[in-house]
């Protein structure tokens, strides 16, 4: 993936600042099936792309989709298998591995005892690392939309590792879920007088 824009200071995602930072905006060049319009946030933590770290293909990401009041479970599967078709195919090309990307496949379903108010999906990618050989991976992940309903943004804030939600590596990724906020930024956009 191109990382477009170095310069860039992250909006959504200020932390973990030891992890890599990338941001792009959507629908992302490799996955233009997207229909949403709107800007992506990553970081990905020290090995990464490496098979036999801790942190292979374990990452955070939001998602800022504008125009977008309301999404629904299918929206999300729907977003995730285009995303995740796109990555791989346009990764495995640039790096010459071979896939067989009609097995890439995405399960949503909702997360049964969360929090009043909050709803947070649970999703499944079957999938290739092709950051890595290029060998099928299954990529456990949880989506949790928050919606800005003045500034009409909905932020998928999505963590994502292969490891079972037992280990050590989700701890990280569910404090990035826990503390990720909208930005106020739009807020006060709204309440400046007319000139």
């Amino acid at each position: 993936v191109t990382v477009h824009s170095q310069e860039t200071k992250p909006a959504l995602l200020p932390e973990p600042a030891n992890w890599e930072f990338e941001r792009f905006e959507l629908p992302p060049s490799f996955a233009p099936g997207i229909t949403y319009n709107g800007v992506e946030e990553l970081r990905f933590p020290p090995g990464f792309a490496k098979r036999d770290t801790a942190t292979y293909f374990t990452y955070a990401f939001v998602a800022q989709l504008d125009d977008v009041t309301y999404i629904f479970q299918e929206d999300i599967q729907d977003y995730l298998l285009k995303y995740y078709k796109g990555l791989c195919t346009v990764v495995a090309g640039d790096r010459k591995l071979k896939i067989d990307s009609s097995q890439i496949a995405a399960t949503v379903e909702k997360k049964k005892d969360v929090a009043v108010g909050e709803t947070i999906y649970m999703a499944t990618v079957n999938l290739f690392g092709v950051f890595a050989d290029g060998a099928a991976l299954k990529l456990n992940l949880e989506v949790k939309p928050l919606i800005d309903a003045v500034a009409k943004k909905t932020y998928l804030v999505i963590i994502a590792s292969p490891r079972e939600k037992t280990d050590a590596v989700w701890k990280k990724l569910y404090e990035i879920q826990k503390t990720f906020m909208i930005p106020v930024a739009s807020a006060q956009k709204i309440n400046k007088p007319k000139t």
